[in-house]
């Protein structure tokens, strides 16, 4: 079914579990975005966005309508388009957003990919 997406479901993996660990210090004190670290933490988190973006949107291209079809409950169009907004409107983010995605979103994302990863 998914011959050949290990390296990038590991990749995909690895960028989703960063972007997971390096919310959690921002999560907890949401004040911390103001700082140096704060910042640094964000765009950390922003980068692997446009990275699992990327993974996401080159798994589709491959394997067209499975992501969806095996996790409905999952916001895949979202996670991709997230990318997009990265990319088109970094300066613009608000962290407050991109927190509440770390929160929200990223445990189901890991979820599903783990789940996928492991049927190989």
């Amino acid at each position: 079914m998914t011959e050949g997406s290990g390296p990038l479901l590991d990749d995909l993996l690895a960028a989703l579990e960063r972007a997971s660990s390096k919310s959690q210090p921002l999560l907890q004190d949401p004040s911390q975005v103001d700082s140096e670290l704060g910042r640094d933490l964000l765009d950390v988190i922003c980068m692997q966005f446009l990275a699992i973006g990327e993974a996401l949107k080159r798994f589709e291209r491959h394997w067209p309508g499975l992501l969806q079809a095996e996790f409905p409950s999952v916001d895949w169009r979202g996670a991709m388009g997230f990318r997009d907004v990265i990319a088109d409107q970094y300066f613009d983010l608000d962290s407050e957003q991109v927190l509440l995605i770390c929160e929200q979103s990223l445990p189901q994302l890991i979820a599903a990919v783990r789940a996928l990863r492991q049927r190989q």
